[in-house]
Formats: structure tokens, C-alpha cells, sequence
């Protein structure tokens, strides 16, 4: 008590009053004592001013004490009331315990009477002021629960709800007046788990926060008296009262739709899964409408693809009940469904009949949800109830049309990479430039799915770009080019095309109409260009912009980067098949001409041999000399002829060789007299220094048997090969085509296949060999194709 105690003493005997008042404010100085005589005196003093307690003589004039008491509680019943008597008895004590007193005192004449009293007062003011500000503090937090906008509800120790707000019958379906007739654990809730199983009472929030004093959350169901089941989250906190737990206090929210809406998120997840594994849009289709179905309750659902031969959007998969209530399953090339996939924009409608453009103006159905499905076709939901699709519906069919949509991306994807390892497998087998470039146009429709595309191969001799294979639709949209020439003025496709070309760069138009170096009345709206060196150009085409994404990027440099490689391969296996069947027929006519040239000389040899051993034995030695040239021509004849087969055959080991060493090295053992060799230039080149070595020894020694002994004999430099001139008399240029002829000469003591072995020599390293006339009229012998290393002039 901090402030004065303001007591009202009722008493029959105001003398006696008074001096007790004196004694009870000598006691406790807090205590100021206002004495009365008999009841009405007492109501007097009350309508006047306030009273912190009523202490009251048993008999009063006209009355009792508690007589006097039950008025005041009509009145003040939070009133402190001492019944303090000199008549008291046990039925008196019983009475005022009955009534509710707050303390009940003998007058005794023991000066200790006055402190009793006094501590009496204090203690039931006291309590009373505690009861007070409790009742304060529970009305506040009554009000405060009142004010929640959740359901908020108080419970006793045994259950009972002893307070509930507003919200409570819209959260657990019963008024604030029925759920004083129930407990938290009344059977009639019918409380469970979210996966349906009973929760014992122990394990209610209710009872875990009274056992364990601390916060409880948790989530159950419970049944409304009219049956349904609804889906609460609890929040449970103890009210405690010195360190025990009085109450507790609970709020309930009703999270029916939200778990709904988890539930059904958590099984659209696990219908993705199976959307990942689909192998077919066909079968992504059909998961898709089975999954709103049973998932997302669209019991009207359809899957439509576009379809280009049918013009439309064609029904791929519907619900089992679409199939009931639709007489005819339609393809829409207008309509809300058309313009869905058009704009690729979602569409909900609480009432399609309030569309523009409804495709069937007489259907039945009302509320409509349209999901497109990007470049695929769309998702259609439907129903006869008007405003049947929420926000809700809206967000889950769009996560289930996003999902199907990637699944739809990947399987084409597959199907497009499968298709393009088959087609690169297949330009590996390709034996020719036409089937190998026709196979990847072709290619190019099925896997970018373009019918434009097609193969622009480079004229060099006429510097144009002229179309070796394109698809239909292509030549149709360029018909008017023959082909695309280089500088070709005031023609900005057949600029762009070289320019492109030349640059050995890939280039992508995603809009003709605002390319700067384009008409904007190119045929094709967007492409892809792919320059292969030294062969074409690889053009992918498309009328509408922006048709190529990043995944048709790569698979068209796929599929440029392996035409490229099979036409080399194609160019090398070809020249390889020429070279085979060149070096099989030479070798073979080399072989028949060597059988023939040694059969035909070593019959008439061994004749020869007979007739000199048996000249030998006579005197007549000249016919032995003349038998024996004869003998030593076929052997030389004999000995050519090997030669000319051996050189011809194909040249498996080279090395880098010097010119100038070589010829060095061949005239040095050559029987030359007066002739003279000059060397202007030195290079190296990869050969067989073997042959090259038969090859000058070969031009050297025709020189100096066919120029004189005293002949000037030339080596030197070409671009791209070398010479070997003389000063002698020339080559009449009527026999130059017969120079390299086999068995061609000029001399009776040659055999003719000295120059033959040289071009047999020079065909062996795919040399060009040719004749020419030397700056002093000689003859000059010209190797051109070599592999040059380095080249310097000796001089």
C-alpha cells in the first residue's frame, strides 16, 4: 500500500467507534478511519466517497452486519468487508465464511485487538488491490486477444476453453457460448495427423505446453460438427503463475487451403519427375494432362500441339472426363486457344463467354484457364462453373506448364541430337561432294526444322557462289540467282554472302529487315551462315526472325564443322583412288613392257652368246668386238628398262635435300670431259635423295651426249621447283611432246629411256615435269609441285 487506506468503520456503539479508529491510525498511520452508525449511515458514507475497506459490527440498529455486507456487494462487489463483532459464535463465523467475508474478528479487550485489526485491514486490501489489477491485467489480455486477427483461445489446465475470440467459430466452426461445452481433447474433434493418424492426448499442443511449460507449434486436423476436415497450424505458449503453468493460450489458424496448395505443390514436384524421364512429347503430353487432372483437380484439360499440315492446334492428350463431355475433339486455328499460343501470354477467364473471339460460341463451359506451352502449343483447362480457377490454380498450372514445356525442350533436344549423330555418322560413309553436301541439307530440315537451307559451293575460275544442292523452298525464294557473284555492284545479298565468306566467320541474322548491309526485302527473315574454306558457304534459313535460339546455333556449326571435315575427307579419297589406280596402271603397263623388252632381248642374247664362242675358236677376232657391243648394248637395254619399272614404283621414305649438294655430287661422278656445270640457286625440298639423284645423273649425261663435250649445263631455282638447262641445240618442239616417251631417242647408241626414268622419277613425287626452251635456245627441263623448305640464291 502506498497511499492512505481509506476505511469506513460501521459500529452501534459510536464511542467505542471512535476510540478504535484512534488506536487502528495509531497502529498504521496509513490507515485513515471514517466511523459511521448502523447501515443507512454507511450507504450515505459510500455514495460520497470512496472506501479501500468496510469494517462492520455484527449487530447494527435495524440490521446485521451481514445483512449490511450482502448490500455492499450488490453495489461495490470487489469491496474488502471485516466482520468485526463482540457477538460472534460459530454460527456467525459459519455465516460469514459463507457469505464471503473478507476476515472475520473477535472484539476482545486485549489491547493487541487494535493491531490485529489493523493487520487484518492491510492484508485484505492488499489482496484485494492484487485481485484487482489481475482482473486488469486478464481484461486487457482478453481484450488484446480479441483484437488478433487469428483465432486466439484460452484453455484451463483440464482443457476447457475459458476464453475464445471473434475468430474462433471461423476457424473451428462452433460459437464462443458451444465451445465452453467442449475440451481441446474432446473426441468430437477427431483430431490427427496430417497423414491421418490419431494423435494421442499426451501428444496434443495443448497438453505438451502444460506438461513441458514451453512454446509448442504444430499442425493437425480437426472435424467441424458439420463434417468437414479442416487443417490447423497451432502456436501453443503457457500462462504461468508463480512457476507453474495456469493455462494456456493458442492460436489457431486455419491453414486448410495453404496445405492443400503444398500438398498439391509437393505432388507437382513428383510429377516432374516422371515428366524428366518421358521419352516422347507424346508422352509428355499425356503426363501432363494426367498430372492436372489428378493433381490439380482441372478434371477438363487438353493438350495441343501445333500442328502445320493441320493448320492448327491439335488435340495430343485430354482428361478422361473431357472425353465424356466432348462430343468432338476440335483443332483451333482462332479462338482464345489459338490466341494463346500466339501470344504466349497466359489467359484466365471467370467466364469465356465474355471473350471476343470464342471458338465455339454455343459450348457449355464457363470459367477457362489457357497455358501456353511456347513454340509446342498450350495447356487448356475448363469448367461449367463460372470463377472456378483462382490465383492458386493459376500459379500451379503455370509451374506445370513451365515443367512440361523444359521436358518438351529436352526430349526435342534428344531427338534433334540423336538425328544429328546419325547424319554425321552418315556424311562419314559418303563417297562424293554432291551426296555428302545433299545429305547435310537435308539433314538441316529434320534437326533446325527449317525447309530453307541449302549449299552455296565457291567458282574459283569465275569468283562465284553457285548453289551445288538447296532445299526446294530455297530455290524458290531465290530463283532469280543463278549464282552470287564476287563485287557484283548494286546486288547487297551476293555483297553479304562473299563478305561473309571471306571472312571464314559465322553469322547470324535474327532480322534481315534491320540488317544494315540487307534489303528489307529479303526473302528470308533470319538465318545462319557457315563459311567452309575453300569449298562454300552453308546457309540456314528462315522466314520469320529470331527463328534460330542458341541450341540451333550449335547444332548448325555441328553440323557445317562435319561437312567440312567429310568434304576434305571426300577430296582426299579421291585423290588417293586416283593416285591408286594412276600408279596400278602405270605399274602394270611397266611391268607387261619390262616382261615383253627382256624376253624379247634374251633370246636373241643367248643367240648371240652362242655365235661369239664359236667365232671365238676362229681368227676372226673383229666379228668377237662388234658380237660383244652388241652384247654390251642389251645389257644397258636390260639394265634401263629395270630401271624405268623400279622408278616408277610409289616412294615410301623422304627427307629434306639440298639442290645444290646433289648436283654437286652427281657431276662429280659423271664422265663430263669439258663440260661445265653452273648452279644459280639453292633450295631445299622433301624428296627421295636416291631418286633425285638417278634424276640429275639422268639430265646431266643427256645433256653432255646430246649438247657436246663442252656444253654449259644449268641448275637453278623455280618458284615452286627447279631446272636443269643446257646451252646445247634445243629441242625441236614438234618431238617435245616425245621426249619423255619410253624408248624414245635421238642417237643410235641410246636406249630411250633415260628421260622416261626422269618422268617416271618426277610422277613418283607428284611432280609436274615439263620442257622448255633455255634463255641460250638449249633445252631447260622444268620440276614444278615440289614440297619447298627453304630457298637462297648461291649464285
Amino acid at each position: 500500500m502506498d497511499n492512505a487506506v481509506q476505511v469506513l468503520y460501521v459500529e452501534r456503539d459510536l464511542e467505542f467507534a471512535r476510540k478504535t479508529a484512534e488506536q487502528l491510525e495509531q497502529v498504521n498511520n496509513q490507515l485513515e478511519v471514517t466511523t459511521v452508525l448502523g447501515s443507512a449511515s454507511a450507504f450515505q458514507a459510500l455514495s460520497n466517497d470512496g472506501y479501500d475497506c468496510i469494517v462492520s459490527e455484527y449487530r447494527l440498529p435495524n440490521g446485521t452486519g451481514l445483512e449490511l455486507f450482502d448490500q455492499i456487494q450488490r453495489n461495490y462487489p470487489n469491496l474488502p468487508f471485516i466482520l468485526f463483532t463482540e457477538h460472534g459464535s460459530e454460527s456467525v463465523a459459519g455465516e460469514a465464511v459463507t457469505a464471503g467475508v473478507s476476515d472475520y474478528l473477535q472484539k476482545e479487550e486485549a489491547d493487541s485487538r487494535s493491531e490485529l485489526l489493523a493487520d487484518s485491514i492491510s492484508n485484505v486490501v492488499t489482496a484485494n488491490e492484487t485481485v484487482i489489477e489481475a482482473t486488469r491485467e486478464r481484461r486487457r489480455f482478453e481484450q488484446v486477444l480479441k483484437t488478433v486477427p487469428s483465432c486466439v483461445v484460452q484453455l484451463n489446465r483440464d482443457g476447457q476453453f475459458i476464453f475464445a475470440n471473434d475468430r474462433a467459430e471461423t476457424v473451428l466452426g462452433l460459437k464462443q457460448s458451444e465451445l465452453e461445452e467442449r475440451a481441446y481433447n474432446d473426441p468430437e474433434w477427431d483430431i490427427k495427423d496430417l497423414d491421418g493418424n490419431p494423435i494421442p492426448d499426451h501428444e496434443l499442443p495443448f497438453a505438451r505446453v502444460l506438461y513441458d511449460g514451453e512454446q509448442v507449434q504444430d499442425r493437425h486436423t480437426i472435424r467441424w460438427p458439420d463434417g468437414r476436415k479442416r487443417v490447423l497450424a497451432v502456436n501453443g505458449a503457457p500462462v504461468m503463475n508463480e512457476g507453474s503453468v495456469e493455462s494456456v493460450v493458442c492460436s489457431l489458424t486455419d491453414i486448410t487451403d495453404r496445405h492443400r496448395r503444398e500438398r498439391r505443390l509437393e505432388k507437382l514436384h513428383e510429377a516432374t519427375h516422371d515428366l524428366y524421364d518421358a521419352k516422347t512429347k507424346q508422352e509428355v503430353a499425356q503426363i501432363t494432362s494426367d498430372t492436372a487432372d489428378a493433381i490439380l483437380d482441372f478434371e477438363v484439360n487438353g493438350v495441343h500441339f501445333y500442328d502445320e499440315q493441320a493448320g492448327g492446334l491439335k488435340p495430343v492428350a485430354v482428361s478422361d472426363r473431357t472425353q465424356r463431355v466432348t462430343d468432338e475433339l476440335v483443332t483451333f486455328d482462332h479462338g482464345i486457344a489459338w490466341e494463346t499460343f500466339q501470344s504466349g501470354e497466359i489467359r484466365q477467364y471467370d467466364d469465356i463467354h465474355t471473350a471476343d473471339n470464342l471458338y465455339n460460341p454455343e459450348t457449355e463451359f464457363r470459367s477457362g484457364l489457357y497455358l501456353p506451352l511456347g513454340a509446342y502449343g498450350i495447356l487448356l483447362a475448363n469448367s461449367t462453373q463460372r470463377g472456378d480457377f483462382d490465383d492458386t490454380d493459376v500459379s500451379l498450372g503455370q509451374l506445370l506448364a513451365e515443367n512440361a514445356k523444359s521436358a518438351l525442350d529436352r526430349v526435342e533436344r534428344e531427338r534433334r541430337l540423336a538425328l544429328l549423330q546419325e547424319r554425321t555418322s552418315a556424311l562419314m560413309q559418303t563417297t562424293t561432294t554432291a551426296k555428302t553436301v545433299d545429305l547435310t541439307v537435308d539433314a538441316a530440315a529434320e534437326i533446325l526444322g527449317t525447309s530453307l537451307s541449302g549449299f552455296i559451293q565457291e567458282d574459283e575460275r569465275e569468283e562465284v557462289l553457285r548453289p551445288l544442292s538447296t532445299t526446294d523452298a530455297l530455290a524458290a525464294e531465290f530463283s532469280t540467282y543463278d549464282g552470287f557473284t564476287y563485287g557484283t555492284d548494286g546486288d547487297p545479298i551476293s555483297s553479304f554472302l562473299w563478305d561473309v565468306y571471306d571472312s571464314g566467320t559465322p553469322e547470324y541474322v535474327g532480322d534481315a529487315s534491320d540488317h544494315p548491309a540487307l534489303p528489307s526485302d529479303t526473302p528470308a527473315r533470319s538465318a545462319l551462315l557457315y563459311p567452309l574454306e575453300s569449298y562454300g558457304l552453308l546457309v540456314f534459313a528462315a522466314k520469320t526472325p529470331d527463328a534460330f535460339d542458341r541450341t540451333d546455333k550449335r547444332f548448325g556449326w555441328i553440323l557445317a564443322s562435319t561437312l567440312e571435315t567429310a568434304l576434305e575427307r571426300v577430296a582426299r579419297e579421291k585423290l588417293l583412288r586416283d593416285r591408286t589406280q594412276k600408279l596400278t596402271r602405270q605399274n602394270q603397263q611397266l611391268e607387261e613392257f619390262a616382261q615383253t623388252v627382256t624376253h624379247d632381248l634374251r633370246n636373241p642374247l643367248q643367240v648371240l652368246r652362242g655365235t661369239l664362242d664359236g667365232v671365238r675358236k676362229t681368227t676372226d677376232v673383229n666379228h668377237l668386238d662388234r658380237g660383244y657391243r652388241a652384247l654390251d648394248r642389251m645389257e644397258t637395254l636390260i639394265d634401263d628398262v629395270l630401271m624405268l619399272a623400279q622408278e616408277g614404283q610409289l616412294i615410301d621414305d623422304t627427307e629434306i635435300v639440298s639442290l645444290a649438294s646433289l648436283a654437286d655430287d652427281c657431276w662429280d661422278v659423271l664422265e663430263t670431259a669439258d663440260a661445265e656445270l653452273m648452279i644459280n640457286d639453292d633450295m631445299e625440298f622433301e624428296a627421295d635423295s636416291g631418286r633425285v639423284r638417278q634424276l640429275l645423273e639422268n639430265l646431266f649425261a643427256n645433256a653432255v651426249t646430246h649438247a657436246g663435250t663442252d656444253v654449259t649445263v644449268t641448275v637453278g631455282t623455280l618458284t615452286n621447283g627447279f631446272f636443269v638447262s643446257d646451252d646445247g641445240p634445243g629441242i625441236d618442239p614438234v618431238e617435245r611432246d616425245q621426249i619423255f616417251t619410253d624408248g624414245y631417242t635421238s642417237t643410235r647408241s641410246g636406249t630411250g629411256f633415260g628421260l622416261s626414268i626422269v618422268k617416271q622419277i618426277a610422277d613418283a613425287h607428284d611432280w609436274d615435269a615439263t620442257i622448255a626452251e633455255s634463255p641460250s635456245g638449249g633445252a631447260q627441263i622444268e620440276f614444278t609441285g615440289l614440297d619447298v623448305a627453304s630457298t637462297q640464291t648461291d649464285n
